[in-house]
């Protein structure tokens, strides 16, 4: 990338970057915060989530000392919570192996749980000011346009070049605002479709803009088919509780959450169907018949069932799917 378009992207961020919540106070802790909740969720969903969890958790001692089902519950509605179970996990090697000071040696903070190539490198920088590179889908389209460069976005040899690329233009001074800079062109300016190449100061020499297509740049991905998942639930309530399942980790969807149990996980008789919830998670479709059950008689219940009380159900169910499930037996009783 030429010199004067470098100098040109860093005065466009500077000048026009999203006032956003992490970037007032960009400590290390903050930034690892908010770089795990911004995997695969969107600003918008993030940004109303951040202080309130920051004001729960305020440090890296107090996330360590939460129960892991306070942390779940805080995260409820972002998905994808393996980030916040690695977040927490992650919290407590802070506080045993670092003193519960956040590491700034790239390679003490890739092997924190739950933190890869990309997450190290946005703290490293950001916080740190540390010459680290990263690369995420806004970088690969970026490059992927200005440089012309084949592939789709997860082709593995595309994203090596980026790689490399990006690894040559972080700069000594201010590596922070670089990367930055390059994330903030991507979610605003050079979006997948239809990107704003008029008032991108990238575009005069952007091989994509240059060509006439740069929607073309990266190549599309072949889309993957949903993949329909059914399930029957029930609601087994009993003298104010109602009955829960904690999913393992071998489940290939909500892994290590608790939710309604399906109906072949307990003793019980489905009953009459209340509702029907559809809910989509990745690439699966899932659809679940919520059915009232009962317990058949002398029946035991197997460890992972539990009895919560119904006020205590927002503490278990963090997943919207379940909150879907809890909202439309709360309508049926209306």
């Amino acid at each position: 990338m030429k010199p004067s378009a470098r100098a040109a992207l860093l005065r466009w961020y500077r000048r026009q970057r999203r006032d956003l919540p992490w970037r007032r106070d960009p400590t290390p802790y903050r930034v690892w915060v908010s770089e795990i909740m911004l995997q695969q969720t969107t600003v918008a969903a993030v940004a109303p989530r951040y202080e309130r969890f920051l004001s729960r958790f305020p440090d890296e001692a107090a996330l360590a000392d939460a129960p892991q089902q306070d942390v779940l519950k805080e995260w409820s509605g972002l998905g994808y919570y393996a980030r916040a179970r690695n977040l927490h996990r992650a919290a407590a090697e802070i506080v045993r192996r670092h003193g519960g000071r956040f590491p700034g040696e790239p390679e003490t903070v890739r092997a924190l749980p739950g933190v890869g190539r990309y997450t190290a490198g946005a703290i490293l920088s950001i916080a740190f000011g540390k010459r680290e590179p990263l690369v995420d889908g806004n970088v690969i389209r970026i490059f992927a346009r200005y440089y012309g460069l084949a592939g789709s976005a997860k082709d593995a040899a595309l994203q090596r070049e980026c790689w490399s690329r990006a690894e040559k233009l972080v700069p000594k001074e201010s590596p922070g605002d670089w990367n930055q800079a390059l994330m903030e062109l991507g979610a605003t300016l050079c979006a997948p479709d239809a990107p704003s190449c008029a008032i991108c100061p990238l575009s005069r020499d952007c091989t994509a803009f240059r060509g006439g297509d740069p929607e073309q740049f990266p190549a599309p991905a072949q889309r993957r088919s949903p993949v329909p998942v059914r399930w029957t639930c029930l609601w087994i309530e009993h003298k104010g509780r109602v009955l829960l399942w904690k999913r393992s980790e071998k489940e290939r969807l909500l892994k290590n959450l608790w939710g309604l149990p399906e109906s072949q996980r307990v003793p019980a008789a489905p009953g009459r169907k209340t509702a029907t919830i559809s809910h989509t998670i990745t690439h699966h479709d899932v659809e679940i018949a919520l059915r009232e059950g009962s317990l058949r008689k002398d029946a035991s219940l197997p460890p992972e069932a539990s009895w919560v009380p119904k006020s205590k159900l927002r503490d278990y169910l963090v997943s919207s799917l379940w909150l879907k499930c809890l909202r439309a037996s709360a309508a049926q009783k209306r």
